[in-house]
């Protein structure tokens, strides 16, 4: 499965969120929002995110983690999931090596 071929539903259930009335937030700010995160990261275009079918789970931790994390104050030790930071790197085109 791609990030092009998730909806709300999907990624609710894969983050284990119940609420009805988080349709919104997950479908119209979160998931956006993990995807422009993901585009930044790797500097991958639309098509190009879509040619790699495990993004589409560093997506979903991403919107869980912005779900489930929505703190004004950031702890210093508070890093990126190691998995979702794997999954990126392999695919990041725009970072010097």
């Amino acid at each position: 499965m791609t990030i092009s071929e998730l909806t709300p539903e999907l990624v609710k259930d894969y983050c284990g969120i119940s609420d009805d009335d988080s349709d919104d937030i997950v479908g119209n700010m979160l998931m956006p929002a993990a995807k422009a995160y993901i585009k930044g990261y790797t500097g991958l275009d639309d098509n190009q995110l879509d040619e790699h079918d495990d993004l589409a789970t560093a997506f979903c931790v991403l919107v869980n983690d912005m779900y489930t994390q929505r703190d004004y104050t950031l702890s210093l030790h508070k890093q990126v999931s190691p998995t979702v930071k794997t999954i990126l790197s392999m695919y990041a085109v725009n970072h010097l090596g």
